[in-house]
């Protein structure tokens, strides 16, 4: 025991830390890259499970049997939603089949090119290790794998992020070397960040917090000021006319916003969400205190020339004041819509992990460390090889195959989307080759569903004991017996009259 801690003190003593520092390196590069490599492979797996109600209208949305012009005028104009991942899905499923699995492999491949413009768009003054660094970061977050394959906007939005702000630190760095950055590079920033804002409502926002930091360096370096100031401004243009129609959708007299979870609670939603356990949670932010803490003391008055620290600390920190503002009217602390921010922490994390690795070079292990934590928390995400996300599919298989029915009555009370894909949605599960006929359930169509012989059955969506109260007040209905419940959010039940 004694020898073998003789032999240790001798490998790490200063004398021959140059060689020790290169082995230690190694091995945390190769085991990075390992589990990088590894979850860049899982984005691929589970493509073929069901979709979610979400996904559903992302589907419905690109349905190759509709027309675009139907769809943008009957779905997406109808919608909140920012509509550019849903018109380029329409576009995809024009060339693939319409199935789950082809459909998913779209997000998926997106998600993979995110992770490749971490390697290519790199700024040219990092070290090889910071780049090995902040690619393994974003190709092993467990939640961009998790959420790389779901049928919605958010691994795109992830790609535009990850362009823009990585072209935003090679523009600060070259005003500092006094030189303008190439037009094309301009172009390729402005186009990046005009399809992130037409791609997610919290891309948008951290592609003009990024914009606004861009220019405050191009007044202080006196370079690129002209291109800064215009494009932005250009970009925001064509972007607005979008945001004027959100914003008379919200204030509509029947625009509403269903989110209302406690803030706290919330928070501590997000956390979870976006780093794992909390446990892992804690350990991070001890990290990054600490690097923080580091950071302004070896720096100090030349701070704020430390592009690759503040902008992405910029970016958060002005994305939640935004966000806690627009939340004071609509509530948008819902943990998913943060996922355009992971490219922020995940280059924090990068410039973390590279200053703590100069200061101290054993505290690299934290890079190793982190991926497998992230890895081992992936694997216990039973939602990933889940078949199906809702009971839609089992609901409409036991209607046609077991009850023979030819005719469904649905409430769409709770359903959020507009009613020409509700229709897309609900019938994207009906076997093919039955015919069904999909009815909006109203009070004066309700008798349906106890006039019929057999009886009428009533679907609900998304179903709750307080949905099937306010159905039956709103029906003057009520079920008979308990609601048949698929996968734990789909009910179907028959119904009878009750006394006004």
């Amino acid at each position: 025991m004694k020898n073998l801690q003789s032999r240790l003190q001798l490998l790490f003593s200063s004398h021959n830390r140059p060689w020790a520092a290169r082995v230690f390196t190694g091995v945390c590069v190769v085991s990075s890259l390992i589990m990088a490599l590894y979850m860049l492979g899982m984005r691929f797996a589970f493509l073929s499970n069901g979709l979610s109600h979400d996904e559903l209208y992302s589907a419905a949305t690109a349905s190759p049997h509709l027309s675009f012009g139907f769809i943008w005028k009957e779905m997406l104009l109808r919608d909140v939603n920012l509509p550019l991942f849903n018109v380029l899905l329409f576009g995809w499923n024009r060339v693939f089949p319409f199935t789950p699995g082809w459909m998913r492999l779209f997000p998926a491949v997106t998600g993979a090119l995110a992770v490749a413009a971490a390697w290519f768009l790199a700024p040219a003054y990092w070290s090889r290790l910071k780049k090995y660094i902040f690619f393994t970061l974003m190709s092993g977050s467990f939640i961009l794998v998790a959420y790389g394959r779901i049928l919605r906007t958010y691994s795109l939005s992830i790609l535009f992020a990850t362009v823009f702000s990585l072209l935003a630190l090679r523009f600060i760095y070259q005003f500092e070397q006094g030189k303008n950055p190439p037009v094309t590079h301009w172009i390729l920033f402005f186009s990046a960040g005009l399809l992130g804002a037409y791609s997610h409502y919290f891309c948008s926002a951290l592609f003009f917090i990024t914009a606004l930091v861009t220019f405050l360096y191009a007044c202080f370096y006196k370079e690129g000021r002209a291109w800064a100031f215009w494009g932005t401004a250009a970009t925001f243009f064509l972007w607005s006319p979008w945001l004027l129609h959100t914003l008379l959708m919200m204030g509509s007299p029947g625009g509403s916003w269903w989110f209302q979870t406690p803030f706290f609670k919330a928070t501590f939603d997000i956390f979870v969400f976006l780093f794992g356990p909390q446990t892992l949670f804690v350990a991070l932010l001890y990290g990054s205190v600490l690097a923080v803490v580091s950071i302004v003391f070896t720096h100090k008055k030349k701070l704020l020339k430390q592009a690759d620290f503040v902008l992405p600390l910029a970016q958060i920190l002005l994305l939640l004041g935004v966000v806690a503002v627009v939340s004071l009217k609509f509530n948008l602390w819902l943990e998913r819509y943060f996922l355009p921010i992971m490219v922020s922490l995940l280059l924090l994390f990068a410039e973390f992990l590279e200053h703590l690795r100069k200061q101290h070079w054993v505290l690299l292990a934290l890079w190793p460390l982190l991926l497998g934590a992230w890895v081992r928390f992936f694997g216990t995400l039973e939602y990933l090889t889940w078949p199906e996300y809702t009971g839609l599919h089992e609901a409409f298989v036991w209607l046609t195959q077991t009850e023979k029915a030819d005719k469904l009555l649905v409430d769409l009370a709770k359903t959020g989307y507009p009613r020409a894909a509700l229709w897309e949605m609900f019938s994207f599960y009906i076997p093919k080759g039955y015919k069904l006929e999909l009815i909006e359930l109203t009070p004066k169509n309700v008798s349906l569903s106890w006039q019929t012989n057999p009886k009428t059955y009533i679907l609900l969506p998304l179903c709750s004991h307080v949905h099937l109260l306010e159905t039956s007040v709103k029906t003057f209905s009520e079920e008979d017996g308990a609601p048949l419940l698929f996968r734990g959010d789909t009910c179907l039940y028959t119904a009878h009259p009750i006394a006004k």
